[in-house]
């Protein structure tokens, strides 16, 4: 009976595998795949021509710069921890933490809404006919896993919310702009509403995931003032 249930257990944990392995491809390659992390001069230099090409007047390079070394160290493959759940699913039991994937770590629920938009000349263009020059093209090719794809996809989406809630809160200066940016990218569009409204500040204790806000915000403002030096220095070496 015990050798009945042990082979149950390994067979539910093969069939799990494989169950997460269709939901998130990127899973598998990850695992066989060498991961590439970055420092964040390397970062830089691999990068920084995509996040000086897509940048808007409220998504600067700096902040791609900073949230893809927050998210991924630079790594187009990386991967979310697996988390034990409770569940009376047997197949969500153990599994990815979260849908999120490539540099940025885009969930699929961002994914579906900001592979419809593109940046045109540091503006934000949205999905339309193929003959109309000022819409995107070939928006349904776009992967997660194409550093320009994801850099270009996150740039328009957090420029598309960071607008909205400055509609109902007034202007914001850099500092204001960078932080809005980050807390919609990790916290989502709403929370990023609120936290314009609440004037650009984090509620003590603030949480979004696995992180402090304030913490990560701080972090996103180091990494930002780094890579604004290394874009002024010329730092693509």
């Amino acid at each position: 009976m015990a050798a009945w249930a042990l082979l149950a257990v390994a067979l539910l944990l093969v069939v799990n595998l494989a169950v997460q392995v269709v939901r998130k491809p990127t899973e598998l390659l990850g695992a066989v795949v060498p991961t590439s992390p970055k420092a964040p001069a390397e970062t830089w230099a691999e990068y920084g021509p995509l996040f000086e090409a897509h940048a808007t007047d409220l998504v600067r390079p700096e902040v791609l710069a900073a949230l893809v070394q927050l998210e991924s160290a630079g790594d187009p493959l990386a991967r979310t921890y697996w988390r034990w759940r409770w569940t009376t699913d047997p197949l969500r039991v153990w599994a990815p933490a979260s849908s999120a994937v490539g540099i940025l770590q885009i969930t699929d629920g961002t994914y579906a809404q900001a592979r419809r938009l593109c940046i045109h000349d540091h503006r934000v263009a949205r999905d339309g006919a193929w003959w109309d020059p000022d819409a995107c093209w070939f928006n349904a090719l776009y992967l997660r896993t194409v550093p320009s794809h994801a850099v270009e996809m996150t740039a328009a989406w957090l420029h598309v919310c960071a607008a909205d809630a400055l509609a109902g809160s007034g202007t914001a200066g850099p500092a204001e702009a960078r932080r809005l940016a980050a807390v919609i990218h990790l916290c989502g569009r709403e929370r990023g509403a609120a936290f314009a409204r609440r004037g650009f500040a984090a509620a003590p204790g603030e949480r979004c995931g696995d992180h402090e806000l304030g913490a990560y915000l701080a972090r996103v403002d180091g990494l930002a003032a780094a890579f604004a030096r290394m874009g002024a220095q010329g730092g693509r070496r």
